[in-house]
């Protein structure tokens, strides 16, 4: 059965509306396909449609999902120094930057509790969890929801592994799209242009594991307010920057 695609036809757009109904489908064990910035993630809650989703994707035994969440989260399961945390939160709620990090975890956390151990093997690797921390409008609502819940959102981008992000709901495979059980379309995501997936960083260790999409301003950031020098992005330089050619449309004349 093809999922329940938000908004409906002639509907806009509402975050706390479609957030909601998202956070109801994860909370009864659905599959849900949303709109990340980065492209469309796959996401799950129970252990059950945890497994459906890594099926889906044509994962093999020992690739990785991640925890997609907010900013409270990430400071409630991971394990790192106050300096670390503080430099995170600014980066997200401050500069508006989402990231992926990894990072050692509290095992015992009850917001993990209720995990399989093949779920648990899905999202950890050694002493260490992936999370995305997500920063869109609609990420924040979906995420302070699963906040007040105690409920923790695992997946990935929505797409079969290794065909590359998928930053329009029409360009997700048949099998991938049949496998939610509701589809939220929030049309084109806002990093098309980059064509990479998400930044990912050891905040213990302070290593880039993955350059992605906006990765030269989160680099930037990183050295002026916390002093770290990261390494270069090789595409996207800032050497030179303020420079800008803008196109005017035939429009334009009569203003």
């Amino acid at each position: 059965m093809a999922p329940r695609v938000i908004p409906a036809p002639g509907a806009l757009p509402n975050v706390k509306r479609d957030a909601k109904e998202a956070f109801e489908v994860l909370k009864a064990g659905g599959v849900i396909i949303i709109p990340t910035d980065l492209g469309y993630g796959l996401m799950a809650s129970s252990n059950e449609s945890i497994e459906r989703a890594f099926n889906a994707k044509e994962r093999v035994h020992g690739h990785t999902l991640g925890v997609i969440g907010s900013f409270r989260a990430f400071k409630e399961l991971c394990i790192l120094p106050p300096e670390k945390i503080e430099m995170i939160r600014v980066l997200t709620q401050e500069m508006d930057q989402t990231l992926n990090t990894v990072a050692p975890f509290k095992k015992d956390h009850p917001w993990l509790a209720y995990l399989t151990p093949e779920s648990r093997f899905r999202v950890t690797k050694g002493e260490t969890l992936g999370m995305n921390i997500g920063e869109s409008p609609f990420l924040r609502e979906l995420g302070h929801l699963n906040d007040e819940a105690g409920q923790v959102m695992i997946g990935s981008s929505a797409n079969i592994t290794g065909t590359g992000q998928k930053l329009r709901v029409e360009d997700i495979e048949p099998k991938i799209f049949a496998a939610a059980d509701l589809v939220v379309d929030y049309g084109l995501q806002r990093y098309h242009r980059y064509q990479r997936s998400g930044t990912i960083i050891d905040v213990e260790n302070m290593r880039i594991l993955r350059i992605g999409a906006g990765y030269e301003i989160f680099r930037e950031r990183v050295k002026k307010w916390f002093g770290y020098e990261l390494i270069p992005d090789p595409v996207h330089k800032t050497d030179t920057v303020g420079l800008s050619h803008s196109i005017k449309t035939v429009y334009a004349e009569t203003y």
